[in-house]
């Protein structure tokens, strides 16, 4: 094992026992002779993203993005994906948490219905060459601490889970009707690279995620 992927291991040891030592379990086992603590009445809603809301058109989002950032029409980076032929319109966005840096937020629209079902939002590798790794963790841990806040489904409902020896699960909760909200934090290592340059935290709100409105070829098609 060579210096980068030692200090590679380093890193993503440091990634894990930083957001795993970071926050306080959703429930603490109530003391003997207590009663067990009240649940928060804040329940969790996934919606979409600030004034955009998942079922609008191109046109209003386009308007709720210039309402939330001031970013023109001119200034939105459309696409459409090359497999699930979504339409997707990209953002540059600066601190949108205090001193979180750089992301870039795609608001994904739906193959049929051409509304919007999903919305993503990154930091990191590839928003900025040279990612700052502590504080896309600081990042991860305040957002993670945000969302454990909120009442969502017990049912799925996850925190800081390993997903592999680069990945975590930051968060994962759905709400009442069944929208998701998943917080992802990677970190891969390639040799013969700088550690932490890929490092990425990404964020998404999500309509359907059992049932995402994607092109998808039928089962009599083939």
């Amino acid at each position: 094992m060579n210096n980068t992927q030692i200090s590679g291991w380093m890193v993503l040891l440091f990634l894990m026992a930083a957001i795993l030592f970071a926050g306080a379990p959703f429930e603490a086992a109530a003391a003997p002779g207590k009663k067990k603590p009240a649940v928060s009445k804040n329940e969790g809603v996934v919606e979409g993203f600030r004034s955009a809301r998942f079922g609008m058109t191109e046109k209003e989002v386009y308007k709720a993005i210039y309402k939330d950032f001031r970013v023109s029409k001119k200034n939105v980076e459309r696409q459409v994906h090359p497999t699930e032929q979504t339409v997707n319109l990209g953002i540059l966005l600066d601190n949108l948490l205090p001193k979180s840096g750089p992301a870039r937020a795609y608001y994904v629209f739906g193959y049929k219905s051409r509304r919007l079902i999903q919305v993503n939002i990154i930091w990191g590798r590839p928003v900025v060459v040279k990612p700052d790794a502590e504080r896309v963790v600081r990042l991860a841990n305040q957002l993670r601490e945000h969302f454990s806040a909120q009442v969502y489904r017990k049912e799925g409902l996850t925190v800081n889970q390993s997903l592999g020896e680069d990945t975590i699960l930051v968060f994962r909760g759905t709400d009442k009707k069944g929208r998701m909200v998943l917080l992802l934090l990677a970190n891969p290592q390639r040799p013969g690279f700088p550690a932490n340059q890929d490092i990425v935290l990404k964020l998404s709100y999500i309509q359907q995620p059992e049932n995402p409105d994607i092109f998808k070829i039928g089962k009599k098609e083939f």
